[in-house]
């Protein structure tokens, strides 16, 4: 095919592969748009409607997360406390150290 239908027929392609390509984009866009308006919904609804609304398997999950949120809490919390506890044996240390040194610095020389 030559001529002017080949160019017609290439141009149809062209306007029609871009069509697609739209109507795909808005496809897209609508199906992005109502998973988002359905987050929305259900992050509004009081703690026991969002869990009844999710299913089973969605209880499980945050009931794991939840789970894991503790663990991690209690772990910082020793951590915290591990470091605290060592920061002020390390300054009573100092501080013993240094009235060590200013007691021998005081003591007479014979």
């Amino acid at each position: 095919m030559s001529g002017p239908n080949a160019q017609a027929t290439h141009l149809y392609d062209a306007v029609s592969s871009q069509k697609e390509q739209i109507v795909d984009g808005f496809a897209d866009q609508r199906e992005a748009l109502k998973r988002a308006v359905e987050e929305q919904r259900i992050a509004a609804m009081p703690e026991h409607m969002r869990r009844a609304a999710l299913g089973p398997s969605a209880v499980v999950s945050a009931e794991i997360v939840e789970h894991l949120q503790r663990i991690i809490a209690r772990e910082v919390t020793r951590q915290l406390e591990l470091a605290v506890r060592a920061m002020m044996t390390q300054s009573q240390a100092e501080k013993a150290a240094a009235e060590q040194a200013a007691a021998g610095d005081s003591t007479p020389e014979r």
